[in-house]
């Protein structure tokens, strides 16, 4: 049974509503990838069965989550945050529902520059991942970043604990945000969003994607 959460809800609703009436990104020339496009992206793995995640981070006997992330991801052509040794700072937001496309969004600070990366498969999170159909990228602002940044600091996000005692791992959707910086690396992942619902939506309303109110949850 779908569990909807009212976190999730919640926070869409009051996102929305900053943005007021939201309309597609056409900015087109910001975009330095477009759809059906792979990264040239040296951390990206090439064997599709690394993991994305610390073994220690999910420590199921048989790593379920971290085989099914992992698989999500790489479809997405992503990169493996927590091993990178660069100076970059980075944060990355997963979105598997388990009936509708994954997407992945990445904020990243390069020195002076702040990318956002934002991606779609075809298939659904919860089952095959299949095609990345969208793959597209823009320069961001310093006062996005760091009003991103806030909402990190509001949802207190590098204490929460990465596992919640409510996963009930029922039909939904999984929320992954992970973070990379000079404290560490820290992964949250959550149903239905829970306490990192308004990072994770803010970085969904800073792409050009549009889902129906219904595939929030």
């Amino acid at each position: 049974m779908k569990k909807v959460s009212i976190y999730l809800v919640a926070a869409a609703m009051f996102l929305a509503a900053g943005c007021g009436n939201r309309q597609p990104n056409n900015e087109c020339e910001e975009c330095f990838v477009s759809a059906i496009y792979e990264l040239h992206d040296t951390r990206i793995p090439i064997d599709s069965k690394q993991f994305y995640f610390p073994e220690y981070v999910f420590y199921e006997f048989d790593n379920f989550k971290n085989k099914w992330y992992s698989e999500q991801l790489f479809a997405m052509r992503e990169p493996v945050i927590y091993s990178d040794t660069t100076q970059t700072e980075i944060y990355r937001f997963t979105w598997l529902r388990s009936f509708h496309n994954p997407i992945s969004i990445r904020i990243e600070k390069q020195e002076n520059i702040f990318l956002l990366t934002w991606k779609l498969c075809d298939g659904a999170g919860g089952y095959i991942p299949g095609q990345l159909i969208i793959a597209k990228q823009k320069q961001i602002d310093v006062e996005t970043w760091d009003n991103f940044k806030t909402l990190l600091y509001e949802a207190d996000f590098w204490n929460l604990d990465t596992k919640d005692d409510e996963d009930t791992g029922l039909d939904g959707s999984q929320i992954i945000l992970e973070g990379k910086g000079a404290k560490g690396y820290h992964v949250v992942d959550r149903q239905s969003g829970g306490e990192i619902s308004y990072p994770s939506l803010f970085l969904f309303y800073l792409t050009d994607l549009i889902i129906d109110e219904e595939e929030f949850y």
